[in-house]
C-alpha cells in the first residue's frame, strides 16, 4: 500500500486500520454467557449435592436410632479421645467384651477425654452406639444449620451469576 504524502513527510509508513480504535476485553462476548451459565450450573449442582448428602445423613441418623431402639442395651462408656470428626469411646457389652466403635459415638456433644457416661447400643450391632438420652433429633439441628448455610451462600452467588453487571463479558471501546 503506498504511503500518502503527509505520512511520508513524517516518516510513517502504513497506517494499520485498527490503530484508530482499541478494544479491551477479558473474555469474548460470546464466551462470557456460556462461562456464567456453566458456573451457575456447577454451583447449583454442588449446592444440591451437599443438600442430598445432608438428607442422606439425616436418614442414616434415624435408621441408626431405630436399630438401637429395636433392641436397646445400656452400658457405661469412657471417652478415649475427642477430635473434630469423631469421639472415640470404649464400653463393655453384655458378653463382657470391650467394644471400641470405629465410628465413635453418635451425638457426643460436650464430652471430654476420661469422662464416663451411659451409652445405648443395639444388642446385635454394638458398633452402633449413642449417648443415652440423645437421639437423631439432637443431630438434626447441625444438619439444618449446614443446609441453611449452604443455600445462604449459594443463593446470592447464583443470583449474581444470573444478573451480571453491564461490564462483564462486553467490549469496552475507547477511541484513541
Amino acid at each position: 500500500m503506498p504511503c500518502n504524502a503527509s505520512a511520508a513527510t513524517h516518516g510513517i509508513d502504513d497506517v494499520h486500520p485498527r490503530s484508530e480504535r482499541s478494544y479491551t476485553r477479558a473474555v469474548s462476548p460470546v464466551r462470557a454467557p456460556r462461562i456464567r451459565r456453566w458456573c451457575r450450573r456447577g454451583l447449583a449442582a454442588l449446592a444440591c449435592l451437599i443438600t442430598v448428602m445432608l438428607v442422606a445423613l439425616t436418614l442414616a441418623m434415624f435408621m441408626n436410632d431405630s436399630r438401637i431402639q429395636a433392641e436397646p442395651v445400656r452400658a457405661t462408656g469412657t471417652v478415649l479421645d475427642v477430635s473434630a470428626l469423631r469421639t472415640g469411646i470404649e464400653f463393655v457389652d453384655q458378653q463382657g467384651l470391650t467394644i471400641r466403635p470405629s465410628a465413635g459415638v453418635l451425638y457426643p456433644g460436650l464430652l471430654r477425654v476420661g469422662q464416663q457416661f451411659v451409652v445405648e447400643y443395639a444388642a446385635s450391632q454394638p458398633e452402633i452406639v449413642r449417648v443415652a438420652g440423645r437421639s437423631a433429633w439432637n443431630g438434626l439441628l447441625m444438619v439444618a444449620i449446614a443446609t441453611l448455610g449452604t443455600w445462604l451462600v449459594a443463593t446470592p452467588l447464583l443470583i449474581a451469576l444470573n444478573h451480571p453487571s453491564r461490564r462483564l463479558g462486553r467490549y469496552q471501546r475507547t477511541v484513541g
